[in-house]
């Protein structure tokens, strides 16, 4: 198994948030115990959302969200030690096979409370405390370009899953041709129905003024395949070629000015890989 590939393709975050189904699990749980690295890198995952959901709330915020709490149900006609009413929407659960890790139930009641303790917060307040209201909300913000990247992970992996699943679909890893520099992209290429998707894997930001382009080598010569967004680098995403693609013996990704280049920069070319 090609660790760093296995490990780019997001199912880890996938397993550690316990969104694939059953058979998966067991799947991704018995390498995880085969290989080391994969052991590390699913602790380094469940340690960052451990962090994240440890996180204090500001000193003495505690007091003011329960005493909002306590008027809001006062103002409802709900006596202490009364449960309320269950009202509003129902969020069901995909079940998972595993029995929950403790720092999963932390995370998941830390991101509750957090939620619901800001929303509580903000209405009673309304322009107060703009301070610690401008606090939380960086926080929140930051909490959800956790979770969407995450969110985009996984869309990424049963993305790549389908295609790979795809008997006329071949996988191209073009991986780096610059020493000491470790970057890797991936085509997905249907020559029967002349369509291919590029996942930019392990590529660094392009400089101001730059752009990653994508080339196919037909016949010894470069042909175009179209510049790929400069937000799609280093971001767990498949875009599909814009060009069709009928044929071609290699694939390779190269650095070129906004806009694109008729020919590639042949000391620009950043990642390779033959069909």
């Amino acid at each position: 198994m090609n660790t760093a590939e296995y490990i780019a393709s997001g199912i880890l975050e996938a397993y550690v948030m316990g969104v694939l189904p059953p058979e998966e699990m067991r799947e991704v749980a018995a390498n995880v115990a085969q290989y080391p690295e994969l052991a590390a890198e699913v602790a380094s995952i469940e340690a960052t959302m451990l962090s994240l959901s440890s996180q204090p709330l500001p000193a003495g915020l505690d007091d003011k969200i329960w005493a909002a709490i306590e008027s809001s149900n006062n103002s409802a006609g709900i006596t202490p030690g009364e449960a309320p009413t269950p009202t509003g929407r129902t969020i069901n659960f995909q079940p998972e096979y595993r029995k929950p890790r403790q720092w999963q139930i932390a995370a998941a009641v830390a991101a509750l409370a957090a939620s619901a303790a800001l929303n509580v917060y903000l209405w009673q307040q309304g322009d107060k405390q703009s301070a610690e209201r401008a606090t939380l909300a960086a926080r929140m913000d930051s909490l959800a370009e956790q979770q969407k990247q995450l969110a985009l992970q996984v869309d990424k992996y049963r993305k790549a899953k389908e295609m790979m699943a795809d008997t006329a679909m071949q996988t191209i890893v073009m991986h780096t041709v610059v020493k000491g520099h470790p970057m890797a992209a991936t085509v997905y290429w249907s020559k029967e129905k002349s369509e291919a998707y590029v996942s930019v894997d392990g590529l660094p930001a392009p400089p101001p003024g730059m752009q990653y382009q994508l080339w196919v080598l037909m016949d010894g010569k470069p042909v175009d395949m179209g510049v790929l967004p400069i937000d799609m680098a280093n971001t767990p995403s498949i875009m599909k070629v814009s060009k069709p693609v009928t044929g071609g013996q290699a694939f390779a990704i190269s650095l070129e000015k906004a806009g694109g280049s008729p020919t590639p920069t042949m000391e620009n070319i950043y990642v390779m890989g033959k069909a």
